[in-house]
């Protein structure tokens, strides 16, 4: 019973890692300022960097249910003032994105709360919470980080098959498929934004996970020595 219960709160763990290191690159505005000066965006889009910086502020609220359209109005370098998002297949693609993230905060916070009730669980039935918590998370990060590194090849081998397939998995219809001639939303983020914050992303994910896996393992030598052989053997 103690490893069926630390093995559902490891996986717990793992699904806020990932939610995490998602949600951690979407929301880092320094980020979005580094794209946008590295690939000159306001440029490309006719905007001055400090307009397309709010415009960005406003799109991350929308996406964090913060406000409730994406009327959003930019002055442009022509002087003139006039809505931003106003591509009909954009704004239908963005209420997708908007669906998909709350499902990611419903995970996330599923995962929070059912792995806080069962550590009290462990703690009432008297099961020693953190070592079975370090083994198990130990080995479920561990596996993960396996497939993840398999996932990762696949990726970089071709990036362009594995965005298509994603948007193929997570979304059911095309109007992810913009034109960039007509949409600001896909000059604001081209292709090329999703490689560099695919790579932030790993970079998070291998970050969390090692030290998952470090701080468990310290912990676990650390202490099984000084347990008794009547507790050793019963952990193990």
């Amino acid at each position: 019973m103690k490893w069926i219960i630390g093995y559902i709160a490891a996986i717990c763990v793992l699904l806020i890692i990932i939610a995490q290191s998602i949600f951690i690159p979407t929301f880092f505005m320094p980020f979005f300022s580094w794209h946008y000066e590295r690939r000159d965006i306001p440029g490309v889009i006719g905007i001055e960097k400090d307009e397309l910086m709010y415009v960005t502020v406003e799109l991350l609220d929308y996406m964090r249910g913060r406000r409730d359209d994406l009327v959003v109005y930019a002055t442009f370098l022509d002087g003139e003032e006039r809505q931003f998002f106003t591509n009909r297949e954009e704004i239908i693609h963005m209420v997708d994105v908007l669906d998909l993230y709350n499902a990611g905060f419903l995970i996330r916070n599923i995962s929070f709360w059912l792995l806080l009730f069962l550590i009290f669980g462990m703690a009432f039935f008297k099961i020693p919470i953190l070592l079975v918590l370090a083994r198990c998370c130990r080995e479920v990060v561990v596996v993960f980080l396996i497939l993840l590194g398999i996932l990762v090849g696949i990726i970089a081998f071709d990036f362009d098959t594995a965005f298509v397939v994603f948007h193929l998995m997570f979304f059911n219809n095309d109007y992810w498929l913009l034109d960039p001639a007509y949409s600001l939303l896909l000059n604001m983020v081209p292709q090329i934004f999703f490689v560099e914050i695919s790579i932030f992303i790993g970079l998070l994910l291998l970050l969390f996970s090692a030290a998952v896996i470090v701080v468990s393992t310290i912990y676990l030598r650390m202490t099984l020595p000084r347990n008794d052989t009547h507790t050793v053997a019963r952990f193990r």
